[in-house]
């Protein structure tokens, strides 16, 4: 089962270059649904619960390390609420250490993938989240 390229996704990373370029890797992908972006977990939280444009958020992609709340206090919100849980959740992030990996497996990711990425990586990890969420609903 292939992932949609109409869903919407929502972007969270600090970093504006962050953001621009995986909504630049989005768009080659394909994808053509809504991308909201958020820099920090607070302000994700909130495009996540009182979603301006009543859109269903289909896709997370999160960094783990920001100021504030980190990616991984995203996912765990996300996960343990029940209108949000079945959101595919993934983390892109530069961080590479065992325990932050563990944690987020912990928490519920549904992929994680190393920064810097390539499309082809990216799409094969959004593909491998969307499928595991779909199949368990």
């Amino acid at each position: 089962m292939g992932i949609p390229r109409e869903i919407n996704i929502l972007i969270v990373d600090d970093f504006y270059a962050t953001r621009k370029s995986l909504k630049k890797s989005l768009k080659a992908l394909g994808f053509r649904g809504e991308i909201f972006e958020a820099d920090q977990v607070s302000l994700a939280r909130d495009i996540l619960t009182n979603n301006p444009l009543y859109l269903t958020l289909d896709f997370i992609i999160s960094d783990v390390d920001m100021p504030g709340e980190s990616g991984i206090d995203f996912l765990a919100y996300a996960k343990a609420h029940e209108d949000f849980s079945k959101i595919p959740f993934l983390i892109l992030s530069a961080i590479t250490k065992k325990n932050t990996i563990l944690d987020a497996i912990d928490k519920g990711v549904d992929s994680y993938l190393l920064k810097p990425w390539d499309d082809q990586s990216l799409l094969k990890k959004m593909e491998n989240s969307w499928t595991k969420v779909k199949a368990i609903n």
